[in-house]
């Protein structure tokens, strides 16, 4: 069966708690490190590195799994990069 509508979702990242320079060069570490793929915000012309883009197609497990590895990769970044 053809898909007949998609799910997006376009989160922003606090800049305070996230400084992120270079969003692609931030949604290449997040796939390098926990094999999750996201669009970064530039991507659809937003001008800030602060927000990402999310599909919500896959199966929920899916979806469950992806979102834990991302909140792993959150943590160790705001750690790494905290002020």
């Amino acid at each position: 069966m053809k898909p007949k509508a998609a799910l997006y979702q376009f989160p922003r990242l606090d800049p305070k708690v996230y400084p992120i320079q270079n969003d692609q060069h931030f949604i290449l570490e997040l796939l390098e490190a926990e094999k999750v793929l996201v669009v970064q915000g530039t991507g659809f012309n937003w001008p800030n590195p602060d927000h990402f883009r999310v599909v919500f197609l896959p199966h929920e497990e899916v979806l469950r799994e992806a979102m834990q590895r991302l909140e792993r990769f959150l943590h160790g970044y705001r750690k790494r990069h905290s002020t």
